[in-house]
């Protein structure tokens, strides 16, 4: 029985060093969009910031529940976290819909407001 516990560590160690480095690949992904974005000539730039700081907080998330899952103590932990992880999400789709919206909203508004 000790074997099976060894390798069980063993595997969570092995993921928890695998997440890492692709949380770090994907750091490093973001910050190089994000230059990109920052010297983009298009109207819509800042735009697409604000839409990539949305898709690094989501992906984010997702990596923290990955680390969660990678140390739930059973299949009954695991489904509870992605059940409250599903949950989140949702509002924070919500929200971030909403700013979204609301961004557009002022771009529109600017583009037919009277040139003096």
């Amino acid at each position: 029985m000790a074997e099976i516990n060894v390798s069980v560590e063993g595997m969570r160690a092995t993921l928890t060093e695998a997440l890492e480095r692709v949380r770090k690949a994907n750091t490093d992904y973001f910050d190089l969009l994000e230059k990109g974005l920052s010297s983009s000539p298009l109207p819509i730039a800042s735009q697409a910031k604000e839409f990539c700081t949305f898709m690094r907080r989501n992906v984010a998330a997702t990596f923290d529940l990955g680390d969660k899952l990678i140390h739930a103590k059973d299949v009954q932990d695991a489904l509870k976290l992605q059940a409250e992880f599903f949950q989140e999400q949702m509002r924070t789709l919500t929200d971030q819909a909403r700013t979204a919206g609301e961004s557009a909203m002022k771009a529109a508004g600017g583009m037919f407001s009277p040139k003096a």
